[in-house]
């Protein structure tokens, strides 16, 4: 390699180091409950200039949606069901709703930050949108087996209402307002799909 390839090799790294200082600092104030992060409050939490803080991200809708991201792939193992629609409806059940707790305890600040910022910023509108599609496809995925044997409307009925017992939003109301333990809230959730499942009919 040129000392040339060295020199850019060198400058990249150290961009993506910086680049990577700046989102995790975004993160941290979301976990402090700053939902509305600006470049200024990015670049005197993380040590970097203003300037260069620009110079990675255009603006902070461009920040958010960085942070959002990199929250995202952080989070991404602690959201995967392995052997996914695998096992008896109880286990699945289970396996489903502690994932999805899990998943939510470890990415919660960041899905407040997103549903914030949605209303103003298209871009972080469209991650939120995204997410949210995301674990609708997770939940018929796990129980497709359930699935398969119901007509459009039963089916397309029966994903509408595990969606929205499964989504944060649930999750947030669950915990940040009725004030439940995760293992409480898990218990309300699992309890709910089974009773769903046991009467996936009109």
């Amino acid at each position: 390699m040129t000392g040339m390839g060295l020199v850019n090799d060198g400058r990249v790294a150290r961009r993506q180091k910086n680049v990577d200082v700046v989102l995790d600092v975004v993160l941290e104030m979301f976990a402090e409950e700053s939902l509305f992060p600006t470049m200024e409050q990015a670049a005197k939490r993380s040590g970097l200039s203003l300037r260069s803080v620009y110079r990675y991200f255009a603006d902070p809708g461009e920040l958010l949606e960085a942070a959002i991201k990199r929250s995202r792939e952080l989070g991404a193992d602690v959201g995967r069901i392995y052997a996914i629609g695998a096992g008896e409806l109880a286990a699945r059940i289970a396996a489903f709703v502690s994932s999805r707790m899990r998943l939510y305890e470890v990415v919660g600040p960041m899905y407040r930050a997103t549903l914030a910022n949605a209303a103003n910023l298209p871009r972080v509108r469209d991650e939120l949108a995204l997410t949210r599609d995301r674990f609708r496809a997770q939940f018929e995925l796990q129980f497709e087996s359930e699935l398969e044997h119901l007509g459009p409307a039963d089916r397309d009925a029966l994903v509408g209402a595990g969606d929205v017992l499964t989504q944060f939003d649930s999750l947030e109301f669950l915990v940040r307002h009725r004030g439940l333990s995760a293992d409480e809230a898990e218990s309300v959730i699992r309890t709910a799909l089974s009773a769903l499942f046991a009467r996936p009919g009109p």
